[in-house]
């Protein structure tokens, strides 16, 4: 697991979530040496990428930068795995993203007069391939979100 919570912008490298062979090796010594009457296999959750592409109109006189990147801190806050969701405990198993609390992640943000438009994108995090957009992206029930790569824009007025 990453020793920190990421970047300034609370990014998490995606090599920092696998667990090393080692690491899996030593949870299955240690669940093997219970008697637990099944057999398991160990290995890391899947995670699925998720892309957010947003406009917001900031207030008048708000510094587009600072929103914008306070704005990208949200989003990588909210869909990060460890930290994030909608407890701020980490993102659960399986939990579907819904476009809608992208809208409620950027319209808390001070200086953001409107969230005018927000595009929702499935990727995956190690080809860095994006499907087309969608409303809303179910999980398995073994994964888990991360944050690939989102792209703010800021209008001013």
């Amino acid at each position: 697991m990453p020793a920190g919570r990421g970047d300034e912008q609370g990014r998490i490298r995606f090599e920092d979530l696998t667990p090393s062979t080692e690491t899996l090796s030593m949870i299955g010594t240690h669940l093997d040496e219970r008697p637990l009457g099944i057999r398991l296999h160990v290995e890391p959750p899947y995670y699925q990428g998720v892309t957010v592409v947003a406009k917001v109109q900031a207030q008048r006189g708000a510094a587009a930068d600072r929103l914008r990147e306070a704005g990208l801190a949200a989003l990588y806050g909210y869909f990060n795995p460890l930290s994030g969701g909608p407890d701020g405990d980490g993102w659960p198993f399986g939990r579907p993203v819904h476009v809608g609390e992208v809208y409620a992640v950027l319209q808390r943000l001070p200086c953001v007069e409107l969230v005018e438009d927000v595009l929702l994108f499935p990727a995956d995090p190690v080809t860095g391939d994006r499907a087309d957009p969608a409303s809303k992206i179910l999980l398995d029930q073994h994964a888990l979100v991360f944050s690939f790569e989102h792209q703010l824009r800021v209008r001013e007025v």
